[in-house]
């Protein structure tokens, strides 16, 4: 059965010479994107994070065969410590927190408090460690499309 979610990106930033919070360019920006979009499932998680990786997503928990750009997930990711930095990577069961050892490969670094929301093919597991442990750290929500 469908479920629909309705996401919403707002960039917006002063002119660089604004009196109060000045931005990085010399116009404001005010970028505003929404979408409705049809989901078949939702998972969410708030995970321990450590220095030792582990599989945030395992592919075949969704889809026996994918299909790359029809069947995936909307990834919502949030770094909930104030401390430490959340690494995010594709492939083998292999650190991120060095740039990545073995196959696997990091896509991004989350600091404190940072936040991302990205397309994901589940083509391979989704994994991540971070540079130092804490209990509750990665908050993750996949919303699975499929067909």
């Amino acid at each position: 059965m469908s479920k629909y979610i309705t996401p919403t990106l707002t960039v917006a930033a002063n002119k660089h010479d604004a009196s109060s919070m000045g931005g990085p360019t010399t116009s404001p920006i005010n970028i505003a994107v929404t979408d409705d979009l049809d989901v078949t499932e939702i998972t969410h998680k708030v995970l321990d994070v450590t220095t030792s990786n582990a599989v945030l997503i395992n592919n075949a928990d969704y889809a026996a065969a994918i299909t790359a750009g029809t069947e995936g997930a909307f990834v919502f990711l949030k770094n909930l410590t104030t401390t430490a930095d959340i690494y995010i990577g594709h492939g083998a069961d292999a650190a991120l927190e060095d740039g990545g050892g073995g196959e696997a490969t990091r896509l991004m670094t989350l600091k404190p408090k940072e936040f991302a929301w990205f397309p994901y093919d589940l083509e391979n597991d989704l994994i991540y460690d971070a540079d130092s442990a804490v209990a509750g750290g990665l908050e993750a929500i996949i919303f699975v499309r499929t067909g």
